[in-house]
């Protein structure tokens, strides 16, 4: 079983909150919250929050949204630097589970279902990610962006 694997079989269970907020999320925007997951292990951060999943998008290499930050000028790199300046490594510890999501990026999983409804799609993609993280407007993600100079707007 690889990564990928492990990620939805323990994420992906009947008693678990976190199946009901992936809902319809197409296999690449699942991808991008497993990447996400392995950003935090990388950082030693205690949940899953905007800046994960904005490095998951980055991390992932293709989709719209990362086309679009691309384009933007932003790179894996760069944001991985400013994620780190903004919110520092975490003690030495070893995890290898999926961590919980924090409120925000919960917020943002509402917000690109909303928008994807408004766009008449049915499935939640990667665009419907960065979306979400733009609309919602807080937390270390947007933070990222902004002192990155990307023209947010």
């Amino acid at each position: 079983m690889n990564w990928f694997q492990k990620f939805l079989a323990k994420i992906i269970t009947p008693e678990s909150d976190s199946n009901s907020l992936l809902e319809n999320f197409t296999p690449r925007a699942i991808q991008v919250m497993a990447l996400a997951n392995e950003e935090v292990i990388r950082l030693n951060h205690p949940f899953i929050g905007t800046e994960h999943i904005l490095l998951g998008l980055l991390r992932l290499g293709s989709g719209v949204a990362n086309n679009v930050l691309i384009k933007l000028g932003l790179d894996l790199e760069k944001a991985r630097v400013e994620v780190e300046k903004i919110d520092e490594r975490g003690p030495d510890r070893k995890i290898t589970f999926v961590l919980p999501f924090i409120s925000r990026a919960k917020e943002i999983f509402r917000l690109a279902r909303n928008e994807a409804k408004l766009l008449n799609h049915t499935y939640i993609g990667t665009e419907h990610l960065l979306l979400g993280i733009l609309i919602e407007g807080g937390g270390v993600g947007i933070w990222v962006l902004k002192n990155c100079k990307l023209n947010i707007e």
